[in-house]
């Protein structure tokens, strides 16, 4: 061929190419410019779509759609988004100011770029879960919002496509109205693979990255973000008895596209793994030691830019990662049945001053591992765990955590009356401003403390006894709470020292309420 052939022909290749990456950067263009002028609830998802024109070996890891947010104070944040099958890509994002937010989004082969805006505005989502800005011993929302953790387990079908849609409903509704803002779920993040737990049950399987599994897990996080129920996964990111990815290049793959599509919901707690891996390693493929959990719990903590609380899911006793720099709160297993002592004293140990503490095996009826099943003990546990800043996972079940009610989610299998126990339990905490207070175990010499010191003492006797409290110097008002009935409330005057206090001589278990005379009475700013 000529020089001038050759030459002819090069300049074809180019304009090809360059016809070719026009044509991309304008489809990422025309598919993102949907999202200018777009109205977004503060806490919500921001999302718009990408079309990429390029064939990819393996669209989910040869090419990374980066993104940069920036925030209608001039803050510039870092995320990417996910591949969403056939030429589409989409990003996310969980804006936190309302005003005018920013992005620019490129492929990082060049392929295409794009930019946009949308608008932050009000919304009725209280603030991503996260530990209280005023008390972090208990769970909050990063609003500044407080929440009461009314937690509930459910088993390895709640998000399996052969489970009815019309079964799932009818629990979610009853759970709404029963007052449950939390959900822990067996079998999600993966698959459960063992006989009476996840096995049958057609669960979104996360690994490997397939985009229409994780569409289907959405869609149930989308109508639990409605409802404003959140979401613990019991199995976490690496779950016992699944498929998780063991070469850390494939872990990461996985972390990023979990985060990238999951992140952006308020309503989502993280879990690294579980349950139990430091007792079960086989049932881990040997590759879950105590290094790779802090390995892992460490890189999801650094990917992400959310902060979603994180912790693991540990077996029976203390917490050996307590004090992990990556973990956000603590998961507790034990304290199985009704020593109340026992069960305090497991509690405060574990408790960290700057983290909460979910109590997620520690109050099953109905487990064969856990012995408990009197009604009074019931209530007086429920207590005990409130009177600890536990936030309480509650469970209805018969043999392990995936039968019963927590199994099958099937209204007539429930226990209604020990579920009322409980919610009567949270409905009094409700009543006071518990997120200002603290256990006290010294504070009293008799029962269970929680003290805002100098403002408000709430102390609970299991029975009736005479107690003395040591109040910060001024005077309280004196109230006598029924446990058994929280709205039979009996004023016994003043005190100015806390001494000498003596329950009422009906009933057994009684609530002990002081309050600053310069303080309202029992009431509470808190909604959940």
């Amino acid at each position: 061929m000529g020089r001038n052939g050759a030459g002819a022909t090069m300049n074809k290749k180019c304009v090809s190419l360059l016809l070719f990456l026009v044509y991309s950067a304008s489809l990422l263009s025309k598919n993102c410019a949907a999202s200018a002028g777009v109205s977004v609830g503060r806490w919500a998802r921001f999302e718009a779509s990408a079309k990429n024109a390029r064939t990819y070996r393996n669209p989910y890891a040869d090419v990374t759609l980066n993104v940069t947010y920036e925030s209608p104070i001039g803050k510039r944040t870092k995320f990417w988004g996910f591949y969403d099958g056939a030429r589409t890509w989409k990003i996310r994002f969980m804006p936190d100011r309302i005003g005018t937010w920013k992005y620019d989004a490129a492929f990082s082969d060049g392929s295409g770029l794009t930019s946009g805006t949308f608008e932050c505005i009000p919304s009725d989502i209280p603030g991503m879960i996260s530990a209280d800005r005023a008390n972090p011993m208990w769970f909050g929302y990063r609003s500044g919002e407080h929440v009461l953790i009314r937690s509930f387990h459910v088993g390895d079908r709640f998000f399996a496509e052969n489970w009815p849609v019309a079964k799932r409903k009818a629990f979610l509704d009853w759970a709404q109205t029963q007052g449950y803002n939390m959900l822990s779920v067996a079998s999600h993040y993966l698959n459960r693979d063992a006989k009476d737990r996840g096995r049958g049950w057609k669960t979104p399987d996360l690994w490997p990255l397939n985009a229409a599994e994780y569409r289907k897990a959405e869609a149930i996080l989308s109508d639990l973000a409605a409802r404003k129920i959140m979401a613990y996964p019991f199995a976490g990111f690496f779950g016992q008895s699944s498929d998780f990815p063991v070469a850390h290049q494939d872990q990461i793959l996985y972390i990023k596209y979990v985060l990238a599509r999951l992140g952006p919901y308020w309503n989502v707690l993280f879990n690294v793994a579980g349950p139990e891996p430091k007792i079960k390693p086989k049932e881990f493929q040997n590759a879950m030691a105590f290094v790779d959990v802090n390995r892992l719990g460490r890189k999801i903590r650094e990917l992400d830019i959310f902060g979603h609380p994180i912790s693991i899911h540990n077996p029976s006793g203390d917490d050996p990662y307590k004090n992990e720099d990556w973990l956000s709160f603590v998961t507790l297993q034990g304290w199985k049945g009704t020593n109340l002592s026992d069960i305090y004293s497991g509690m405060m140990k574990n408790h960290h001053d700057a983290r909460p503490l979910y109590a997620q095996e520690v109050f099953w009826p109905g487990n064969k591992y856990h012995k408990i099943s009197d009604k009074v003990d019931i209530r007086k546990k429920a207590f005990v765990l409130m009177m600890s800043a536990a936030a309480i996972n509650y469970a209805d079940m018969n043999g392990n955590s995936s039968t019963g009610f927590s199994g099958s989610m099937d209204l007539p299998d429930r226990n209604q009356a020990n579920h009322d126990i409980v919610r009567k339990v949270w409905d009094f905490f409700e009543t006071i401003p518990f997120y200002r207070m603290s256990p006290s175990h010294k504070t009293a010499d008799k029962g269970f403390c929680l003290a805002d010191e100098g403002r408000r003492y709430l102390v609970y006797l299991d029975h009736g006894a005479t107690v003395n409290v040591s109040v910060q110097s001024g005077r309280y008002r004196v109230t006598w709470i029924n446990a058994r009935d929280t709205s039979d409330r009996r004023h016994a005057g003043t005190t100015n020292d806390g001494r000498n206090l003596s329950a009422p001589n009906a009933g057994d278990d009684w609530l002990l309420l002081l309050v600053a005379e310069d303080m309202d009475d029992i009431a509470s700013s808190n909604r959940r």
